[in-house]
């Protein structure tokens, strides 16, 4: 099967970072779409091709031995603790790129709050802040099993770590199931593929929710060298990106998108996406009452 290569490199360009948020945005982008393409167009074959990684040197700190090397990512992401979603690699980022906080469904702590602010205030080479989740997402799929089925949520409350999580969670679940109704009437709550709509519509308005309260937060610091975004880490595809709420093109669209500004905006948002193709295919290609 293909194979996934790191090549140290003694004389990687060190200093190429991106200079603002839209070259790390453009860098997270690419990335993705590279590593996302190169699994496409090559099957898994023994004598397959190997993409390779470079990595310089000096971000593994062997260029001068029994040195630490200077940490200097050019983005920092919120992610989940999913093992099957690799920040840095599904980016095609190497060693000091990404500055990876991750938590199961994402969820925006004091800790990671503050871990997040220590890369802005201290690294001083964060271009763009992120927030990253993925389809299927086990601590999105307990929220919603708890809106589903209250009784369900004994087991959680006495759990207090748990309960933590799928607390934080509840808001985007409760959003989710409100837009639903909204678009297919109550009746969508009989289909086959309802859970499962719920659920992934619920990872990406989590994801747009937690990026609108980091920009808050970080509003005074905001500009061409620091942006905020988000995405959902679809993986079937291995695609960063979200359900496209237009009729046109695939129904899962590639790319890091703007959270919204305010409650109107999000409730806009959950009311698109409920609407997507994508969305309505999970429920079976249901058209909106």
């Amino acid at each position: 099967m293909p194979e996934l290569s790191w090549q140290q490199q003694s004389d990687a360009p060190v200093g190429a970072r991106p200079r603002s948020a839209a070259e790390a945005h453009g860098a997270l982008v690419a990335g993705n779409l590279a590593f996302t393409r190169f699994l496409d167009e090559h099957p898994l074959t023994a004598d397959g091709p190997r993409p390779v990684m470079h990595i310089a040197l000096e971000d593994l700190g062997l260029s001068r031995p029994g040195t630490a090397p200077t940490q200097r990512p050019f983005a920092a992401f919120l992610g989940c603790a999913d093992a099957r979603v690799p920040v840095e690699i599904i980016f095609g980022q190497a060693a000091n790129d990404v500055f990876v906080v991750r938590v199961a469904g994402n969820v925006l702590g004091s800790e990671c709050l503050g871990s997040l602010d220590f890369a802005v205030e201290q690294l001083r080479t964060v271009r763009l802040l992120g927030v990253l989740g993925h389809t299927g997402c086990g601590a999105v799929t307990a929220a919603v099993d708890a809106f589903l089925v209250p009784s369900s949520y004994l087991g959680v409350a006495a759990n207090l770590p748990l309960q933590s999580i799928v607390a934080a969670l509840l808001a985007p679940v409760r959003a989710a199931f409100h837009a639903l109704e909204e678009v297919y009437g109550p009746t969508v709550a009989n289909r086959a593929g309802y859970r499962a709509a719920a659920v992934d519509l619920s990872v990406v308005l989590n994801a747009a929710l937690v990026a609108a309260v980091l920009r808050h937060n970080f509003r005074q610091r905001l500009g061409e060298q620091l942006g905020i975004t988000y995405g959902v880490y679809h993986l079937g595809s291995r695609s960063v990106g979200s359900p496209n709420p237009t009729a046109d093109g695939d129904p899962w669209q590639s790319g890091l998108f703007e959270p919204p500004h305010d409650e109107t905006g999000f409730a806009a948002l959950a009311g698109q996406l409920a609407r997507s193709r994508f969305i309505a295919g999970l429920l079976g290609d249901i058209q909106p009452a």
